[in-house]
């Protein structure tokens, strides 16, 4: 019988032969880059402190009406980051170290053109900025968009005033034992800040960015028995917060002085034997059509829950103050609505890191959701829309 011989050399050489005529028949690519579309009020920043090489963290930009990821920002060691009112500039608060995790400190105001994606311009700023997980109250603008305000922590509390148009730090304003920048939407160059004994503070500013005025004393909460998330919304000229154990507190942001209205719950009886509270990041979010609030909630709260994932989310009438619907949570850490002319609810999901849509237009549309994004970025934890 004839044996039929095969050499490792000729199976080589034929894998090689077969390998080039495979890679000969593909066409050559042709590298492009594609323009942004014009920013929509579905555009979304998600902002990703990236936890496990926390000196290297994300903005991930995502397309929520088609769930399609548009770019990115890189943001630097547990970035800040805002939008400018009129949506043309995305600001990024954030640090850099000579040594990555170590050596020379350097803290910066980023400004992202909205546009296309590319750094416009950067203002060194003192290096005291709040290293912290992002809520909005950490950089805000004023509402005439002439001042950035950054909450400093070294660990003293205190406020940089940046001043946009001539692009350098103005002042530093001291804020001991308060906490959050708070701009008066009415107002151009006001803003509050919440104080460890319950109160509010404001602080008016001149032309220059220097403090003309300051009005303290406002107490409106009580921080060793109803403590508020520092996460905040606006209705109009009413600044709302969530305590821990499920009371709305308002204040109106009017005059010279902000008015406190007394603060009511939103959790009845029997929720509250079940244990049921507030928990998460971005936990609530307003939606202006309805004037509702829709906000993350888990049973069995406990000491130091504050932070749990939603499993569910109920949605509060403010007008009637009381609940009007309950729903799964779908492990919602940070919710945000998209306030465009068919409003819609952006949820993040703690677990796998999804967006899921929710159409608020409807009856049953909190019920299941419109669109699901894949997984996005490593440890996201906030949400702003354009």
């Amino acid at each position: 019988m004839n044996r039929l011989l095969f050499s490792p050399y000729l199976l080589g050489v034929a894998g090689v032969l077969l390998t080039l005529a495979v890679h000969a028949a593909l066409p050559e690519e042709n590298i492009s880059i594609e323009p942004l579309a014009a920013p929509n009020p579905q555009r979304l920043y998600l902002n990703d402190p990236a936890m496990g090489h926390i000196v290297d963290g994300r903005i991930h930009v995502i397309d929520t009406g088609r769930m399609r990821y548009l770019g990115l920002i890189g943001a630097g060691y547990a970035a800040s980051t805002t939008l400018s009112r009129d949506g043309k500039l995305f600001f990024v608060a954030t640090t850099y170290n000579s040594r990555l995790q170590r050596g020379e400190r350097t803290d910066v105001i980023e400004a992202w053109r909205t546009s296309d994606l590319k750094l416009d311009y950067e203002i060194v700023i003192p290096p005291k900025r709040a290293q912290a997980l992002h809520i909005k109250a950490l950089v805000r603008t004023t509402a005439d968009d002439r001042f950035l305000l950054v909450q400093n922590a070294t660990p003293a509390t205190s406020v940089t005033v940046v001043d946009l148009q001539a692009r350098k730090a103005v002042s530093e304003i001291a804020l001991p034992g308060c906490w959050g920048v708070i701009p008066w939407p009415q107002s151009p160059r006001r803003f509050s800040t919440v104080c460890g004994d319950g109160s509010l503070t404001t602080i008016e500013l001149d032309a220059d960015g220097k403090e003309t005025r300051r009005s303290a004393g406002l107490r409106f909460f009580d921080p060793d028995s109803d403590p508020v998330f520092m996460h905040y919304e606006l209705s109009g000229n009413r600044l709302l917060f969530v305590s821990f154990y499920g009371n709305v507190y308002s204040l109106k942001l009017e005059s010279n002085q902000p008015q406190a209205e007394a603060p009511w719950s939103f959790v009845d009886e029997k929720a509250k034997k079940q244990g049921w509270r507030p928990g998460g990041f971005a936990l609530f979010a307003l939606e202006p059509k309805r004037n509702r609030l829709i906000i993350g909630m888990h049973p069995k709260g406990s000491e130091g829950s504050h932070k749990n994932p939603a499993s569910e989310l109920w949605v509060i009438d403010l007008a009637q103050r009381r609940v009007v619907t309950r729903v799964p949570g779908h492990m919602a850490l940070s919710i945000t609505v998209i306030r465009d002319e068919r409003p819609e609810l952006i949820v993040l999901n703690a677990v796998d890191n999804t967006l899921l849509a929710f159409d608020l237009n409807t009856p049953r549309g909190l019920s299941k959701p419109a669109r699901r994004s894949g997984p996005i970025g490593e440890t996201p934890v906030f949400m702003e829309t354009h």
